[in-house]
């Protein structure tokens, strides 16, 4: 299998002519008719392979827009394959023109963009070289082909990237003289902890930071084929913001699928204000994210970054079920700190559990009844109710969950608690396939 990088610097001049009629057949049988299988696993090599892709804290969303402006690319190649015409046709994708915005907003250098396209072409290089090594073997005819490949990927790459360039410079032209991004660098110093006159901050945000917040992150679903429709997520940020009382929340827009958001609470009690938020669903599938109510500009921080933790879990974790829309810190908390270290975790949970660790459905079932009854301070009949099942049915299986462990499931056992909480929230994550017998 061929495993170099594809050449990146061709001349113009070297651009070979099309492949053939067959060639063309065969490489659109490498890509399947799938571009987004292919732009998943494309995204993934490049945030493996760009830190500054991988170290951003919206990780999901911001890989949901890798995905799909490598799916869109892949899908605009097919399409000159499939057409025959040249690629001086190509047009860019306009999930591609918004990934370059996004990365403007982030301030994420062009350089980073351009790299992306380097590691995507060398991506299809390598899939079309499996494929035509398959069916061509040896042959020597097979040399040009991949030449010819090479040559018809990089001038892909390059006249999108020519374009690309052109657009965000121009968007960061434009961004750097704008409202919006005096508002998004004074929140980022205000986040990073930056000394900064709190007045001056409140004047620029038009939002008065010696008051009460509360964080709020509204996002789509970690999807690239659920793009928010323009303004969705602003007027979900406004509306949950109403729903404690705040008719001007702060809105800060990141990428094109999440938005961070700050309401004052008000004459609410912290507890009031979550409980409600709690209850409420965004519209159009939108996820929302709740930090705990702090005051002042610590409180700005704290909030958010505890928004944050709960976006990133939520996926993940079974608290109100990964389908939720909204999951709020408060309800996250311990998962949090629990896996601040995943492989730690993981160890945690198969030292503390053993043999109740299996990740067969049917010790899955021990550890959400054994929870269960722990959550309910040892009542049977408490967690049978919460559970939908009969009273005798809990019995039997905590019973059962205590021959696994070899000692008893009783309140107070504090690290058996918090390993069977970890295993029923997020089995995949610290359970998996290694733990079979």
């Amino acid at each position: 299998m061929l495993t170099q990088d594809l050449p990146t610097a061709l001349p113009r001049s070297a651009v070979a002519t099309a492949p053939s009629p067959e060639v063309m057949r065969e490489l659109l049988a490498a890509l399947g008719g799938d571009s987004a299988a292919h732009g998943r696993r494309m995204a993934t090599s490049v945030h493996q392979r760009i830190p500054e892709l991988s170290d951003v804290a919206e990780q999901r969303a911001l890989f949901a827009e890798t995905e799909a402006s490598c799916a869109a690319n892949v899908t605009e190649i097919m399409r000159l394959l499939e057409s025959g015409l040249p690629v001086s046709d190509v047009t860019v994708p306009d999930a591609a023109r918004d990934y370059a915005v996004s990365l403007v907003h982030r301030r994420i250098p062009l350089a980073v963009l351009l790299r992306a396209y380097r590691i995507g072409q060398n991506h299809l290089w390598l899939t079309f070289a499996e494929r035509l090594r398959l069916v061509a073997g040896d042959d020597p005819a097979s040399v040009q082909t991949m030449e010819s490949i090479a040559s018809l990927l990089f001038e892909y790459v390059d006249r999108v990237s020519d374009k690309l360039a052109a657009i965000y410079q121009q968007e960061r032209d434009q961004w750097v003289r704008s409202a919006s991004a005096v508002r998004i660098e004074t929140v980022r110093e205000l986040l990073d902890g930056a000394a900064i006159d709190v007045g001056v901050a409140s004047q620029r945000l038009v939002y008065e930071l010696r008051g009460r917040h509360l964080g709020l992150i509204v996002s789509a679903a970690p999807s690239p084929e659920l793009v928010p429709q323009p303004g969705a997520l602003e007027r979900a940020a406004v509306a949950a913001a109403g729903i404690v009382g705040c008719k001007d929340p702060l809105l800060v827009p990141v990428g094109t699928s999440i938005l961070w958001a700050w309401a004052a609470t008000g004459e609410l009690t912290d507890a009031e204000a979550v409980e409600r938020l709690e209850q409420h669903v965004p519209r159009g599938g939108l996820r929302l994210a709740i930090g705990r109510p702090a005051p002042g500009v610590d409180g700005f921080r704290v909030t958010h970054e505890e928004a944050q933790h709960a976006a990133e879990l939520h996926p993940d974790a079974g608290v109100g079920g990964p389908d939720a829309p909204t999951v709020s810190y408060r309800a996250m908390e311990l998962l949090s700190l629990l896996t601040a270290d995943f492989e730690r975790s993981r160890r945690f949970v198969q030292r503390e559990l053993g043999p109740l660790a299996a990740p067969d459905d049917a010790t899955a079932r021990l550890r959400e009844t054994a929870l269960a009854f722990l959550d309910h301070g040892g009542s049977h009949l408490a967690a049978a109710q919460a559970l939908h099942l009969h009273k005798n049915t809990v019995y039997t299986r905590v019973r059962r969950a205590e021959r696994s462990l070899g000692s008893p499931v009783v309140p107070g056992r504090a690290a058996l608690h918090a390993a069977l909480t970890l295993a029923v929230a997020m089995p995949h994550r610290v359970i998996g396939e290694q733990t079979a017998h």
